[in-house]
């Protein structure tokens, strides 16, 4: 009898312990999602923050550095898995480096630009990819369906904007930011019709992230025909997003400082 006792209180004793265990652990795991969502949140805000030009560059900047490695550690600890160059997709599903304004990457004008002017930055440092679409309705004319935005790289999806309407002055209109540890960069896609991502939201190279529009104060107007604005920023060795120009020929990239993007660096499928 005394046996059984021991082996019960034994018994008891490992489950009690197994189940604190367990209960730890749950905590410690919660505790890490709530800071990781809450860090995406701050990278939104700060990102809001940055565009409405309400925060100095010196002290973007400084957050910029401090959120970055929090991101980088949730990206990889939620099953981020790296895509390297070769197996980018085109980020419009369908199209094809056809798609892309301008001749050899002519529209590509880096100067001017830097990432903490927000939305009042000059130049143009990224491709405008347009679809068929005549009439402007947001849907191609040759199937007769919305268009997808994909992302070209895996990574961390950093800041959205999904409201937008024309009375605003926003260029970018409803937006996504995607963060890639791998290449050390910041991925813009732009002037969509509907975001289907939020923050903290994990995707991979060709994952569906937002729907071809016309938001944003230039996009919208007749003049502009239906496209997609991507942009890639590097991040340099003090955190700070820099238009980059990537050489074709042996797939190495350098931070720009040039007029004009030679050649444009899309997946050329």
């Amino acid at each position: 009898m005394n046996r059984l006792i021991a082996v019960g209180l034994i018994f008891f004793g490992c489950y009690s312990c197994n189940e604190n265990k367990r209960k730890e652990m749950v905590a410690i795991a919660s505790s890490v999602i709530s800071i990781s969502v809450d860090t995406c949140a701050d990278f939104n805000t700060l990102n809001d923050k940055i565009r409405d030009q309400l925060i100095s560059k010196e002290e973007a900047l400084d957050q910029v550095q401090k959120l970055l490695p929090k991101l980088k550690t949730y990206f990889y600890g939620n099953n981020g898995h790296d895509f390297p160059k070769s197996t980018w997709a085109f980020p419009i599903q369908g199209y094809n480096s056809k798609a892309i304004g301008g001749t050899n990457g002519s529209g590509y004008i880096a100067a001017g630009y830097d990432y903490f002017d927000g939305n009042k930055h000059g130049g143009h440092p990224a491709h405008d990819i347009f679809i068929v679409d005549k009439n402007q309705d947001c849907i191609d004319d040759i199937t007769n369906n919305p268009v997808n935005v994909v992302s070209m790289t895996a990574g961390i999806v950093i800041a959205t904007e999904s409201i937008w309407d024309a009375s605003s002055s926003l260029r970018g209109g409803k937006y996504i930011w995607i963060y890639d540890p791998f290449s050390n960069s910041f991925f813009y896609y732009a002037h969509n019709s509907k975001v289907l991502v939020q923050p903290c939201d994990i995707v991979k190279a060709g994952d569906t992230i937002a729907i071809v529009g016309r938001t944003g104060l230039n996009a919208f107007k007749k003049r502009s025909p239906t496209h997609l604005h991507i942009m890639q920023l590097k991040l340099d060795n003090n955190n700070y997003p820099k238009p980059i120009i990537l050489q074709r020929s042996n797939d190495t990239d350098q931070a720009c400082s040039c007029d004009h993007w030679r050649p444009p660096h899309l997946p050329f499928a």
